[in-house]
């Protein structure tokens, strides 16, 4: 039986709040866009259609209302966390979530730029070269998105300019950690790491790239 008082203990008592914290905040954000997920693989799904229009206007308002404030709320957790320690984040997500909602027209332009790309690398579908580029433009558009909601959940910068200036490289690698991250759900169909620590994962090692905040060691 494990002393948790003792050195070894602590250690694990430590990983088991690291551990919980990734699940709280990744949980919360999965059970938010759990609407969306399922929406989305209709509407991937579907030929261009009637019904593909109204899809994709669906998927830009639950983009607009759940994912982009969603993200913003998965940033300021993580500062939260790595601010105050390891502790659960539900109520906190949701609260930030919730606060984030103010910034109405930003989340809809932003989500109307991703059912754009949506729209447009279903265009593209089938030539390579306006293929690549529709998917180059869409990687700049999630460099904005990790910039835009890093920088609103944090205020550690003194504009979003301000941080891709200064951070491009770390803004480049965290949208790789996301892609890598969700890519793999769906190419391994690892449907726990969706729950588990998709999301949160790739949201701390973002906000520890791009000099977020850290008071206590977790």
């Amino acid at each position: 039986m494990i002393n948790l008082k003792s050195k070894n203990g602590q250690r694990l008592m430590a990983s088991g709040n690291w551990l919980w914290s990734l699940f709280t905040i990744n949980f919360s954000f999965f059970i938010i866009n759990f609407p969306v997920i399922l929406t989305a693989i209709i509407l991937f799904s579907l030929k261009f259609s009637a019904t593909y229009t109204m899809l994709l206007v669906i998927v830009w308002l639950m983009l607009s209302v759940f994912t982009i404030p969603g993200l913003v709320a998965s940033y300021a957790a993580v500062q939260e966390w790595q601010l105050n320690g390891s502790v659960s984040f539900f109520k906190y997500f949701f609260k930030k979530w919730f606060d984030f909602q103010k910034n109405y027209l930003l989340n809809f332009g932003l989500g109307f730029v991703a059912s754009l790309f949506i729209l447009l690398n279903k265009v593209a579908m089938g030539n390579t070269q306006w293929h690549v580029a529709v998917m180059i433009l869409t990687f700049v558009y999630f460099m904005a998105l990790v910039a835009v909601s890093f920088q609103l959940a944090t205020n550690e910068f003194e504009s979003i300019l301000t941080l891709f200036v200064e951070k491009p490289l770390p803004i480049i690698i965290s949208v790789i950690v996301f892609l890598i991250l969700i890519l793999l759900n769906f190419v391994l169909q690892l449907a726990f790491l969706s729950v588990i620590c998709s999301v949160s994962l790739a949201t701390y090692v973002s906000y520890r790239l791009l000099g977020g905040q850290v008071a206590k060691k977790d």
